[in-house]
Formats: structure tokens, sequence, C-alpha cells
């Protein structure tokens, strides 16, 4: 009697193995794709912090008086100024020596072609986040210290599904 296998059984063996296998790669494939879509949303209220949160801090720094967006308007780019300490050498305090705030200069943010926000100050350019998909600044009418903000931010998975989040800011300019 011969000891072994046949090769009816190899091929047998083989054909299992190989079932196993691909259900497991499939198995695999799907698991990373769930948590690749399921990062997303993460991701997108990421992205709305990090463009909301630098934005609304300077923004309170601000006069309207120094807001280039006027009482019952909106738009897209918003540019204005913040107290800056302009003296030299620098005394930490942002007025001059008779009392006038001292300003930066021009401060815009605005949303580019490819879906960033984008900080410009000096010529210097920033991108503050990314995956936004619309931006908007507006100012009501008969309240003049307040701009409203609303980003909204949306990015697509592998399969071609759209996820969106939208935050608004309200923000109260102090000077």
């Amino acid at each position: 009697m011969k000891k072994g296998l046949t090769l009816i059984e190899v091929l047998v063996a083989l054909i299992i193995f190989s079932v196993i296998a691909m259900g497991f790669g499939y198995a695999v494939v799907a698991g990373k794709n769930s948590l690749f879509v399921s990062d997303i949303p993460t991701k997108l209220r990421q992205d709305l912090l990090f463009a909301l949160l630098p934005m609304v801090r300077e923004l309170r720094q601000s006069a309207p008086a120094k807001v280039s967006l006027t009482e019952g308007s909106t738009g897209n780019t918003i540019t204005f100024k913040i107290p800056r300490d302009d003296d030299t050498p620098a005394d930490g305090v942002p007025v001059d020596t008779i009392g006038n705030i001292e300003w930066s200069t021009d401060i815009t943010y605005a949303r580019d072609g490819a879906g960033r926000l984008i900080r410009s100050q000096d010529g210097l350019s920033a991108v503050v986040s990314s995956n936004i998909a619309a931006l908007q600044f507006s100012r009501p009418a008969g309240v003049d210290a307040i701009i409203q903000i609303d980003v909204t931010a949306a990015k697509a998975d592998g399969q071609g599904d759209l996820y969106q989040d939208t935050e608004q800011a309200i923000v109260k300019m102090r000077n």
C-alpha cells in the first residue's frame, strides 16, 4: 500500500485553501473601506474647526470699521485688520503714545479653487484648512459688530459617495 496524497486530493485541498484565502482577502478589503469611510466625517469636522477657529479668534479682535464687509452684505472673502504693536522697539501694547490703536496690515480669508481656506497677509499666503466646499461671510443689517461665518466641508469616498458637514459661527467684534 502506497502512502501519500493523490492528485485529486491535492487539487481539492488547493481549491478549499483558495476559497478561504479569497474570503479573508475580501474581509480585509471591506474592513479597510469601512474604516476609510468612517474616518471621513471626523476629517470633515476637523477641517471645519481648523477653518473657523483662527478666523473667529482674529475677527473678535477687529473693529467694525476695519472689516471690508459692509453692514447688510455677504461675501465669499473677508479682509480686516487687528490691533498690533507697531512701536519700535515693541512695548507689547497695540496703542501708540497718544492712545490710538495701532492696526495690522490687511488680513484676508478666502477659499481658493482647490477647496482650501487661505489666509493672506503681507504678501504671504498660508493654507488654513482643506476640503472647504463653501465659505460665506455675512454682516447682518442693524447689528454693526456682528459677522456670521458659514462653512461647508465636503469629501467623496473611494466609491463616489459625497460626505458633507456644515458649521456656523457668529462673531462679535470687540474693538
